[in-house]
Order: C-alpha cells, then structure tokens, then sequence
C-alpha cells in the first residue's frame, strides 16, 4: 500500500527533519548504510530534544541510560559467552533462537488478548497491547497512517536509543546486535504474521536515533 486516506503525525516539525535527512541504507532493517547523512541526524536530535523536554516517559527514559546500558551489557556478556563455548557461528544462532522465542512468545500472547476481546489481530489492536508491555519507551515521534476506512496500517516511530547507543559502541558488529533488536520483529509476526517491519535508522548500526515502521493491511488482519 503506498496511498493513504489520512495521516496523523504527532510532530510535524520533527517530521520535515527526518524526512530531509539524505541517508541511504543498504537493507531494510538499516544494518548497513551506504550513505550516511551524520548533519541531517544531528539537526533532527537537536530538535527532538527540544520538542521531548517535558515528555515525562523521555524524561524517564533518558534517566535511566545507565541501568539501560548496565542491562544491555549483562545481554552482551551472555551473548559473547555463547559464542566462546560454541563458536561465533553456532554461539550467535543460539541466541537469535532465543530471543526469536521470547519474541514469538510475546507477540501470541498479545493475540491472545486480542482474540480474547473478539478484536481482529489488526495494528491498532497491536499496539494496544505492544505500549501495555513497553510503557517506559518513548513514543513522541509518530506517524500514524489510515486507508480509505480508517484503519491503521502504517506506524512510524523515531527515538533516541540507550540501547543502541550501548551496542553501537560495544558490540563486534550489526549482526550482533540485531539479535537483541530484532525482538520487535519477533512480536510482530507472531502477533500477525502478515505484518511487516522494516527500519529506516538504527542506532546500533551508527545512526544518532532509531526509526521503526510497522505495516499490517487491512486485509491482512487476522479476525
């Protein structure tokens, strides 16, 4: 779908930024870049700083950077340890299968809930139940996109990332790190295997914020 009968953005200030920044990726999850625009990123977080200020979940987030890294770093620890008893290869599998069940685990409980309210398994009854488990997460930067009857298919999300700022400067490498990140991917398509998800910035792999965009058509929701 790339038409739209509506579109709700909840900074439209951030968003010219964003759109003006001229990066250019490799893939779709934003792991490698081949063209990176550092100035346009720093004018966006200068901003996005500016407009989150007073935002009290950005506040709290922002404050706890040191026990978000101190976490990140305890995943790192396991992580690399895997991959010394097993090998880089074998080790590194073993936890992306891990992290894809805890993923898996959560997105179909989250249908669960769903079902349970006899909702269909479309984004907006995703994110329902997405931002229930995730409340301490920023989600100031949006952008939220609606066909024709009024159903949300698209959703954008810009923040800055403790995280990534952790596994961008510690990790070997993106492949590394994406067996942390790609959790949100996990849930999702256990949630509604139909949807898709894609990342336009990603801190880990050398960007100064994060952009993840989630899409679920209308009639790829599951009643």
């Amino acid at each position: 779908m790339t038409k739209y009968a509506r579109v709700e953005v909840a900074h439209p200030e951030l968003k010219e930024l964003a759109d003006a920044v001229g990066d250019v990726k490799g893939d779709s999850h934003a792991r490698t870049t081949v063209t990176q625009d550092l100035e346009g990123q720093r004018r966006y977080m200068e901003k996005y700083r500016e407009v989150s200020a007073t935002d009290p979940i950005q506040i709290g987030w922002d404050k706890n950077e040191p026990e978000f890294h101190a976490k990140t770093k305890i995943f790192s620890v396991m992580a690399s340890a895997f991959e010394t008893e097993l090998g880089t290869d074998e080790g590194r599998a073993a936890v992306n299968r891990a992290r894809r069940r805890q993923g898996e685990e959560m997105g179909k409980l989250m249908a669960e809930k769903v079902r349970a309210k006899g909702l269909p398994l479309n984004l907006e009854n995703f994110f329902n139940e997405f931002w229930s488990y995730f409340q301490w997460s920023p989600k100031l930067d949006t952008e939220r996109y609606y066909d024709d009857d009024g159903t949300l298919v698209k959703y954008v999300l810009r923040l800055n990332c403790p995280i990534g700022d952790y596994l961008r400067d510690n990790a070997p490498d993106t492949d590394y790190s994406s067996n942390y990140c790609d959790l949100d991917e996990y849930i999702i398509k256990a949630y509604n295997p139909n949807a898709r998800y894609s990342r336009r910035h990603w801190v880990p792999g050398g960007d100064l914020y994060s952009e993840l965009i989630w899409e679920l058509d209308a009639e790829d929701a599951i009643d």
